[in-house]
């Protein structure tokens, strides 16, 4: 092939200007009709090997491989009064309207708030807030109005055992790769980090990541 014309498709090509108009287009309409771009394609397809081909392959293949690990966590993202919380999807079996909560008579547990309906079924309401010593805080009209809104209850399930808590906002489920989790600061001693595996970033929220052994052991000790 002649070597002057070899790229002709790259310097003059279908758009050349008028004077440099390639005088093959006016048959063939377009460079890939051509039979010098089709031989220049074929002559890649049938070039000699380079004599270092094998061995570069080989030793790039022989590397150790360094991959970037892909493991990731589907949690369930809520705010909890000011604190914006997560749990493991799995752990959620369902989130709902807010319904009226009958107490318990006689009863002076301050975690376990009383029993809640939900499709035909009685289910333990509980307060995060209290478990968690989270202030939901607020105290105004328009707060007031906001929350009743925006409040839903979740049912978190873990060992067959179901219990009910509202939450003062939920803004979806999250995929989190795990190597975004950061660990829980070992000065953190306040109720709610204990309960936490691990911290992450969420569209410019600090979110924490609960830890749901930790949660249900709490839960099961305040039934007692």
């Amino acid at each position: 092939m002649d070597e002057q014309i070899k790229n002709c498709w790259s310097t003059i090509g279908v758009w050349g200007a008028e004077d440099e108009k390639c005088p093959r287009l006016d048959d063939v309409l377009h460079c890939r009709n051509c039979d010098v771009y089709s031989n220049a394609g074929r002559s890649l397809l049938t070039r000699a090997i380079p004599e270092d081909y094998q061995d570069y392959w080989t030793s790039l293949l022989a590397r150790e491989k360094t991959r970037k690990s892909h493991d990731s966590l589907s949690i369930v993202v809520f705010r909890l009064g000011d604190e914006w919380l997560g749990l493991p999807t799995i752990t959620i079996k369902e989130i709902s309207e807010i319904r009226p909560v009958h107490g318990i008579p006689n009863s002076q547990n301050l975690v376990v708030k009383g029993l809640v309906n939900v499709r035909g079924e009685l289910k333990l309401w509980v307060s995060m807030g209290r478990l968690l010593s989270v202030d939901k805080g607020g105290g105004s009209d328009t707060f007031a109005l906001r929350k009743s809104f925006l409040e839903r209850l979740v049912i978190f399930v873990k060992d067959g055992e179901q219990f009910v808590f509202p939450v003062s906002e939920i803004i979806g489920t999250h995929r989190i790769w795990r190597e975004n989790i950061r660990e829980v600061p070992a000065t953190a001693a306040n109720s709610i980090y204990s309960h936490l595996a691990g911290l992450f970033e969420l569209e410019g929220r600090n979110v924490g990541l609960l830890d749901e052994e930790l949660l249900f052991n709490s839960l099961q000790r305040n039934l007692v």
